[in-house]
């Protein structure tokens, strides 16, 4: 597929774009998975995000007084013309990220689908809980919390974004949006939807930038919130970093060590497929992908047999050919492969048995490529290094099990706590798994990637700090205040004597 036409237009702040006449670096929008193709430059400024945040503060206090209704209106706009934009921006997804473009259509569909429910969802901001009590009537009322930023990374580059700034915006909060350092142009186009939906200028905001730049984004006097989605060390940057700021709201997602279990009582064909879906789509690089397989030891050698007989099958290559459609594409930096390899041997190092070794493939445009790796588990070991690691590739490790009670152990182990999934016919283990386990999430008979945002969706330990957004967005976004409503007299003085008193 020919390259499509693009043009660098600049930071959108304040409803126009601004080109950068003194930058302080440069992003690029390439393809990873063809080194060839000419990148083009984005330069970014440190000081636009100081014009971003101050555009986003001084539009906040008449985006706030909107109805809800105008709000819904404007966010509709946005959708409508997102959706006209779907197959170009299909081609930008697949493009700066190396995803097939069947995923990526699938990304944007999915997009569309969260927008909509956010609008029908409604605003926190309409909403009151009333009690009568005997001191009055306590009521709890939501309220916009200000300038919300958003950063997030290259792994669903549309979906996180729009899963933060549009229920920000539709509770009346104004956003600074990091575009990724990885997808420069599909920030650009947010930006060219929000313009030509006609948001009020200043109330979303774009820059490109680097960690420098989201760095001085979560630290800016103005923003009120952070709603930060990437890799944990970063994570633990910004909250070092606001340890002086520590009121600011902080939402934070980052990766997993996902597990799926396979129970003898289970659907085995659709617990295979799903296994090797949710293991190898986008490359392993979701931070919902499953990194490992738990199997009863009952069929454990015919799972591990087929378990590989699908994975040697993945096509892998271009996101954008034209002749054939893959599962997989490249990784989206030569840093990941590097990553990626390093913990194949890590992995035989501490005594896992590899099944199938992870390589840098060749194919007909130069990229990122890998092959999925499988490496085999005996021993638990909580020192190794390969069995706690977060690894952004297609690489799984599978571990044979007899109960439950060694299942909770094996996911308990590492420090992540995104989600899980066991398939089994027996509502009663799925139920005793989400008594013992310590995740954020738990699916019955559903991969680990089946991230619905009609849910709470988040993580705890190194993968969140518990502020689930989706079904919650409308409680994250708004500031909570309880009122307590006297409409009567309140006889203080009959209660305590000892009060004093005016003389007569």
């Amino acid at each position: 597929m020919k390259t499509k036409t693009r043009e660098y237009k600049g930071d959108y702040i304040e409803g126009h774009f601004l080109k950068v006449e003194d930058p302080n670096g440069e992003i690029w929008s390439k393809n990873p998975g063809d080194l060839e193709a000419t990148p083009l430059t984005f330069p970014f400024s440190y000081s636009h995000i100081h014009d971003a945040v101050s555009a986003a503060k001084r539009s906040f206090f008449t985006w706030r007084r909107q109805s809800v209704q105008n709000r819904t209106e404007a966010l509709v706009r946005y959708r409508e013309i997102l959706k006209t934009r779907q197959s170009e921006m299909a081609y930008w997804v697949s493009f700066e990220t190396g995803k097939p473009l069947w995923e990526s259509h699938q990304e944007i569909e999915e997009t569309l689908a969260l927008i909509d429910y956010f609008i029908n969802q409604g605003s926190q901001t309409s909403i009151e809980q009333k009690l009568n009590t005997p001191d009055g009537t306590s009521v709890t009322r939501h309220f916009p919390r200000g300038v919300v930023s958003v950063i997030t990374p290259a792994s669903q580059p549309v979906l996180f974004p729009h899963s933060y700034f549009i229920p920000a915006l539709m509770n009346g909060n104004t956003a600074v949006v990091k575009t990724c350092s990885q997808t420069p142009m599909l920030g650009q186009i947010f930006s060219e939807i929000a313009h030509d939906s006609g948001l009020s200028a200043g109330v979303l905001n774009f820059f490109h930038g680097d960690s420098e730049s989201a760095r001085r984004l979560v630290s800016h006097a103005d923003v009120d919130a952070i709603f930060y989605h990437g890799p944990f060390e970063t994570a633990a940057k910004v909250k070092k970093q606001l340890l002086s700021d520590f009121w600011k709201y902080t939402i934070i997602e980052t990766g997993g060590k996902n597990a799926q279990v396979i129970w003898n009582d289970c659907d085995y064909s659709q617990a295979l497929y799903d296994a090797v879906f949710a293991s190898f789509v986008t490359t392993g690089q979701r931070c919902s992908s499953t990194s490992r397989i738990l199997v009863h030891d009952n069929f454990f050698g015919k799972f591990i047999k087929d378990f590989h007989q699908l994975s040697k099958k993945i096509s892998v290559g271009f996101g954008l050919a034209n002749s054939q459609s893959h599962f997989m594409g490249p990784l989206m930096s030569e840093k990941a492969v590097e990553d990626y390899l390093r913990f194949q041997g890590i992995a035989v190092r501490e005594g896992a048995e590899e099944l199938m070794r992870g390589k840098t493939l060749e194919r007909d445009k130069k990229g990122f490529y890998v092959s999925p790796s499988i490496h085999i588990v005996e021993k638990v070991d909580p020192k190794s290094i390969y069995q706690k690691s977060e690894i952004h590739g297609p690489n799984v490790a599978i571990f044979r099990v007899n109960d439950l009670d060694q299942v909770s152990e094996i996911i308990n182990q590492p420090q992540w706590g995104l989600v899980a999934s066991i398939y089994t016919g027996a509502r009663d283990h799925f139920y005793r798994l989400a008594d013992e386990i310590k995740v954020g999430m738990l699916h019955w008979n559903r991969p680990t990637t089946a991230i619905s945002f009609r849910m709470a969706t988040g993580g705890i330990k190194k993968s969140g700090n518990e502020r689930p957004m989706g079904s919650y967005a409308g409680i994250q976004c708004t500031q909570m205040i309880n009122c307590l409503e006297g409409t009567g007299s309140f006889e203080l003085e009959s209660l305590i004597k000892e009060i004093p008193r005016l003389d007569p």
